[in-house]
């Protein structure tokens, strides 16, 4: 069995194997990023969503990635029409967190929320390269959340 201080120690491990990926000189195309948001209530909440976050900025022990342009989320309320919105995430790599901010398009108010990354799996693909896969262990709202991370 897993303990907690195995669970943070491989957090810690994953978010330097990130922040060492974009470090100077940086010869890796950059990070992509997907997003998952799962909601018990309204549904209408959850979607799925990701952008571009290879913009680092070194501080601290490892950085932080942004974007300079709004990723895209996806929604569906009735699972045959789609909506898409702007979705702008920010990964403070040092605290584990990523912090988010988007105008839900059904209810047309904007949201914002924090998420404390916890590292679940590394998922290689010949074709795309290395998945670093994270559950939100905890967030400031109600919602699920599951980060990926595409090193390219």
């Amino acid at each position: 069995m897993v303990t907690e201080r195995q669970e943070h120690k491989a957090t810690r491990h994953a978010l330097d194997e990130i922040a060492n990926w974009m470090r100077a000189p940086l010869v890796n195309e950059g990070i992509n990023y997907s997003i998952a948001r799962l909601s018990a209530f309204p549904v209408a909440n959850s979607f799925l969503g990701g952008g571009d976050a290879s913009i680092f900025t070194p501080s601290g022990h490892r950085g932080t990635l942004t974007s300079s342009v709004d990723g895209v989320g996806l929604l569906s309320q009735d699972f045959v029409n789609i909506t898409t919105f702007p979705i702008l995430f920010t990964f403070d790599l040092n605290a584990g967190t990523a912090t988010g901010t988007w105008t839900d398009p059904v209810l047309n108010q904007t949201e914002t929320v924090t998420i404390t990354l916890e590292f679940n799996k590394i998922a290689n693909d010949s074709n795309f390269g290395q998945f670093y896969i994270f559950n939100g262990d905890s967030s400031n709202d109600q919602a699920g959340y599951l980060v990926t991370f595409v090193l390219l």
